[in-house]
């Protein structure tokens, strides 16, 4: 059987960066990596807007990556 190890997390912000030719809104991406793979997706939600509020740019989502390497358990 397959167990994780070296499990990671990271939290992404896309937030608005300007308009693009056609008036379509830009966004760009802020990654913070490190985050506690224990940290539940309600208290990393509550992090992103936190994080977002110390800035100009207006937040458009908050996204986590967990990822990990699988070995034979």
């Amino acid at each position: 059987m397959a167990v994780k190890n070296g499990e990671i997390s990271k939290l992404i912000l896309k937030v608005e960066n300007g308009y693009g030719k056609n008036g379509q809104t830009n966004f760009a991406q802020r990654t913070f990596q490190h985050i506690s793979p224990a940290l539940s997706d309600d208290d990393a939600y509550a992090i992103g807007e936190a994080l977002a509020g110390l800035q100009s740019h207006t937040l458009g989502t908050v996204s986590r990556t967990d990822s990990a390497s699988l070995i034979a358990g």
